[in-house]
């Protein structure tokens, strides 16, 4: 039997346009993602399929949220991920969560992003399976195996890493207690007009923050008309000294702020939190 202790790093969309919607339903989309240092963690244990450890597959602690088994993404991971090992292989997760779930963190995600990383290394599965099993997982799974700084588009399956990451690192993230939204519920009511893609270049880079200023989340306005809590959030961040540029993250309801310094972000927390002790706040930094 061989065990795993990883990391899922918290995902963090610092932009999000949504470009065209196909026929099928799927939305193209363009999004800058980023990982912070506040992560789940996995324990991930692979051996013969009569090894012991406990009565379940997949196993979450300290969540929100009951997840079912049936549906939630380390199960489908590791469903895919069977086919390319050993016969007899059995795999049994915990996950200990840290990250809010239906959040906009990436919180199953980055999980079973970390899924298959682990697994696809252990088995010597080529780049391009693992890719194609993290796009059938979801969307932004592909760029959670890495966690790198990457600007995503497509469905989530084309990514474009950035080399020199030039925003400060320090972050707060808050969501209103108790809030949760859906992806395919906020992607449902889109009915705006679609954003023209980014023309990216090597000055993107080197100016990341006025890329973001330049630009916006799609979904925040839906997103807060379903949570009106959104909207405070973001002021809270705004309002804070040393802020630099506050929005949601991805399809909500956790925002995030830029600070200028790793002082200035521990204090917003501490003051968000007094002044809204119901809400969960997180001061973190970016991986870069």
């Amino acid at each position: 039997m061989k065990s795993f202790c990883v990391k899922a790093p918290a995902k963090i969309n610092l932009l999000l346009h949504v470009v065209e919607k196909k026929e099928v339903g799927y939305h193209l989309i363009e999004g800058l993602f980023v990982f912070a240092n506040l992560a789940n963690f996995l324990e991930i244990r692979v051996g013969e399929k009569d090894f012991k450890y406990d009565n379940s597959m997949v196993e979450f602690i300290n969540s929100e949220l009951r997840i079912s088994n049936k549906y939630n993404t380390v199960m489908k991971a590791v469903n895919l991920l069977l086919k390319y090992a050993p016969a007899r292989t059995k795999v049994i997760v915990k996950v200990v969560k840290n990250i809010p779930i239906a959040a906009g963190l990436g919180s199953g995600s980055s999980d079973a992003g970390a899924v298959i990383r682990t697994l696809g290394k252990l088995w010597k599965i080529e780049r391009s399976v693992l890719n194609e099993i993290a796009l059938n997982v979801g969307a932004d799974v592909p760029a959670s195996i890495d966690s790198k700084p990457v600007l995503v588009k497509g469905i989530g399956e084309k990514l474009c890493y950035i080399k020199k990451f030039s925003l400060p690192t320090n972050v707060v993230l808050v969501k209103p207690k108790r809030k949760f939204l859906s992806t395919p519920e906020v992607f449902s009511k889109y009915e705006g007009n679609f954003s023209k893609p980014i023309e990216w270049s090597d000055n993107n880079e080197k100016d990341l923050l006025k890329l973001l200023k330049d630009t916006k989340n799609d979904l925040q306005e839906i997103a807060v008309n379903l949570v009106p809590e959104i909207k405070d959030v973001i002021l809270a961040l705004e309002s804070q000294k040393g802020s630099i540029l506050s929005r949601m993250s991805g399809s909500g309801v956790a925002c995030f702020g830029i600070f200028d310094s790793e002082e200035n972000a521990k204090a917003a927390a501490l003051n968000i939190r007094e002044k809204q002790p119901e809400w969960w706040v997180c001061d973190t930094q970016l991986i870069v």
